[in-house]
This record gives C-alpha cells, structure tokens and sequence, in this order.
C-alpha cells in the first residue's frame, strides 16, 4: 500500500530536487568544476535556485574550490619552484599547467607528474632549463617519501653470504631510489633555497645525482660518476655481482681494480639503503 500510494502521489509531477538521481547531479556538477569557461547544464542551474542563492556564485565556490585545492598541491610538492618564482607567478603557471594537465589520477598526490615537462617546453619557463630540473629534483625527493616499503639489504646480511654463493648474487634497486641526470646545478639551487638562502645562479653542471629514502627513513640525495651509474643500471638489469663486474671492466683501464671498485660501490649502496635482495642467499 506505501508503495502505491508514494507513486501515485508523483505520478504525473515534478521529481523534487531531493528525489533526483545523485549520479545525475554529480556528473553535472563534476562536468561544470572541471570546465568553469563552460556554462553549466541549465538543468543544474535550475536545481541550484532551489536555495534561492545565485546559481553561478554557488558553482563558483566549489570551482574556485578545486582549483585552489589543486594549486596547494603542487605548493607542497614543489616548495622549491615555489619559491624561486614567488607567489603570484607560481600560481599563474600552475593555473596554466592545470588548464595543459587536468588531474587524470584518483590521488591528488600525482597531479604534479608532468610539471618538469610543462616548465621544459611552455615559455617564459623553458627559457630557464634550470627550472624543469628543479622540479625534477623535487618530484623524486617527493617520491622518497611514499615509494613502496620493501626490506633493504644489510651489511649484516651480506657478512652471511657463502664466499662461492657471490658470483652468482643479485640485487635489486630499491623503490625509492631514482637515478637522474642534469645539466644544470639544479639541485645547489634547491640546497640554498631550503635553507632560505639566496640561491646560486644556474650554471652549466653535467652530473648524475642519486636520490633515494634512507634506512633512517630520511631524504638522501647525492652525485654519483659515470662509472657508478653503469654499474647501478647492471643491478637494476638484474646481473649477477660477476657479470656487474665483467661490465665494469670494459669501462676502465685497471682491471685488477674492479673487484674493490664493484665491492666499494656494495658497501656505499647498502649504507644508503639503496639495495633490496632479489632472491635468497645463503
């Protein structure tokens, strides 16, 4: 009896604004947020005068909202490119790169993804190349902090490791780690500017910089030699520690030097919390 009495009552009128599909209301809602030069549905503008209140500044407030949601992100992500660009013109850019790169993930935390590639290609940026290496920069110490959670390798374990079990041994970058390379002194120009000194003029600095979560959990960051990264990228191929070695020795005049060399780098990169075993040892 409920039933029918509750469909005869609607029958033939009006669906109260309360009644109305919710999927319905938020996909106008969403459509209008992320398209403010977009007039909103006039169904959705009809439903907001249900309240009396201005439809378009009702919308405004969930509009200005997001975008001002999404500019702190990036505040928090790049607080070195912030800095360096002051206030007013950061949020310019970043209203610009919303505009090139609207979220496309779930988490808010990877809206920043493609901000080195917009500062490299979009002017005034790209005519500061520093800049899309800052951000970088930041973006992997950012990612320090939220990389998977994996068991680093220790030199306790290592100290276990049968002598004929080592040539056969493999190893595994760990998640945090990233392995970049620039051209310019960018991160000097993040040192100073996080310690709200007066940064250095970019200059031209071909190295490759190490950054990666440290056993105490912390930030690292460092530059490694052509030779370190070499052998970096055979661990992150999955060689053996004697294949690593092989490798190593095609790249240096002093062979008998590759044993320390190769056994140097193990011990640095297990300090650092760099390595994760890739299979068992004993």
């Amino acid at each position: 009896m409920p039933d029918t009495w509750l469909a005869a009552r609607h029958k033939g009128s009006p669906m109260p604004p309360h009644e109305l599909k919710l999927q319905e209301w938020q996909a106008a809602l969403q459509e209008t947020i992320l398209s403010p030069t977009t007039a909103p549905k006039p169904k959705l503008t009809g439903w907001l005068r249900q309240g009396g209140a201005n439809p378009d500044r009702r919308l405004g407030v969930y509009v200005d909202a997001y975008v001002l949601r999404l500019l702190e992100a990036l505040r928090s992500n790049y607080p070195a490119v912030h800095q360096l660009l002051g206030d007013t013109e950061f949020d310019r850019m970043a209203c610009h790169y919303l505009a090139a790169h609207p979220p496309s993930h779930p988490s808010i935390r990877w809206f920043g993804l493609h901000l080195s590639d917009f500062l490299a290609r979009e002017t005034p940026y790209a005519n500061i190349p520093s800049l899309a290496e800052l951000a970088v920069f930041e973006w992997a110490l950012r990612h320090t902090v939220d990389a998977a959670d994996v068991e680093i390798l220790t030199l306790e374990a290592l100290q276990v490791i049968k002598p004929e079990s080592w040539a056969q041994l493999t190893f595994a970058l760990h998640p945090s780690l990233s392995i970049l390379f620039f051209q310019w002194n960018a991160p000097h120009i993040w040192n100073a500017l996080t310690r709200n000194e007066n940064p250095p003029e970019p200059i031209l600095q071909v190295m490759h910089w190490l950054v990666y979560r440290q056993p105490d959990l912390l930030s690292g960051w460092r530059s490694a030699t052509a030779l370190e990264i070499a052998a970096l990228n055979s661990v992150r191929r999955g060689l053996s520690f004697a294949d690593l070695c092989e490798e190593l020795g095609q790249l240096v005049e002093d062979i008998e030097s590759i044993p320390l060399t190769a056994a140097t780098f193990l011990k640095s990169w297990v300090a650092q919390g760099l390595l994760a075993f890739r299979q068992p040892v004993g």
